[in-house]
């Protein structure tokens, strides 16, 4: 068995955490499945952490991208970003645009946290996002929207 050194560890991006982290983000905030799925990498894991299944691979994750925006209309509340060797981690906060059961629309505000981990080379192999529980539930409870 052996040991990787610190080193060895470390991602070796073409670019910086911060500048890996803007660029991914575009694909979220233009809401673009093809963008997000190919800085991934072909066995990343996709996990939101709300009682559903982790997504596994590119194709997987851009499908299931394709899906959430088509299916919520939300934006995001940029938060603070903590950087580390092979890692992100991301709290914000998710602006969602919802209608009452009887239709009229309402606004509602979901703090999240995403914690994205990288290879060697930049692509992201795992993004786990918890959302704030009490938050999501009221919200959806509001909408009539089962989760």
């Amino acid at each position: 068995m052996s040991v990787a050194t610190s080193a060895e560890q470390s991602i070796v991006p073409s670019l910086s955490l911060p500048d890996l982290f803007a660029h991914y983000h575009v694909g979220w905030e233009t809401r673009d499945p093809a963008l997000i799925a190919s800085l991934h990498s072909d066995d990343s894991v996709f996990h939101m952490h709300d009682g559903s299944g982790p997504v596994h691979g590119r194709d997987a994750l851009r499908q299931h991208c394709a899906e959430l925006f088509a299916r919520f209309d939300w934006s995001c509340e940029m938060g603070r970003r903590l950087y580390g060797a092979d890692h992100w981690v991301f709290e914000w906060t998710m602006v969602l645009a919802l209608g009452e059961l009887g239709g009229a629309p309402f606004t509602a505000r979901v703090e999240m946290l995403d914690v994205v981990t990288l290879n060697r080379t930049g692509a992201v192999t795992r993004k786990d996002v918890y959302m704030n529980g009490a938050q999501a539930q009221a919200a959806f409870a509001r909408a009539g929207i089962a989760r």
